[in-house]
């Protein structure tokens, strides 16, 4: 009966409202946030760089970046509010290096100077792919001779 004495608990869509707007202190959601923009811009600087600019490519993947910032943003006030904050930082910080590999493979087929030690861990910038690409390149006639 003292459950019935008490009354409702703050309705859930206000808690929600409460952990959504605590987000903009979370440090974390805010690395992840820079982090998918820098993956935005090395990616289209990348396009500028090896000639392959495609609006459709460009189009598809802010798509894909806005959807997943969405989806971060609506759940994890879900789970903070439900008491698996740390299920939530793990989400993020799984985004957060997926999005920094494809930074330094932005980076890497730029041009820019990427450590052998690292290169050794990221496919597209390892030998085997390159070797790969260039096959392909060379079976499609679409090898630039420069």
């Amino acid at each position: 009966m003292k459950y019935l004495a008490d009354g409702p608990g703050v309705p859930y869509h206000m808690q929600y409202m409460e952990h959504l707007h605590m987000l903009v202190d979370n440090k974390i959601v805010w690395l992840f946030v820079w982090i998918v923009v820098a993956d935005i811009i090395t990616g289209f600087f990348k396009s500028l760089v090896t000639k392959k600019t495609s609006s459709r490519k460009g189009t598809d993947g802010l798509i894909r970046h806005g959807v997943l910032l969405l989806i971060i943003i609506t759940l994890y006030p879900m789970l903070d509010i439900n008491g698996f904050r740390s299920a939530g930082d793990t989400l993020i910080v799984f985004y957060v290096l997926f999005y920094a590999v494809s930074i330094i493979e932005n980076l890497g087929q730029m041009g820019v100077p990427v450590p052998e030690f690292v290169k050794q861990y990221i496919y597209k910038l390892s030998d085997e792919y390159n070797h790969h690409d260039t096959n392909e390149e060379v079976k499609n006639g679409t090898r630039n001779h420069d």
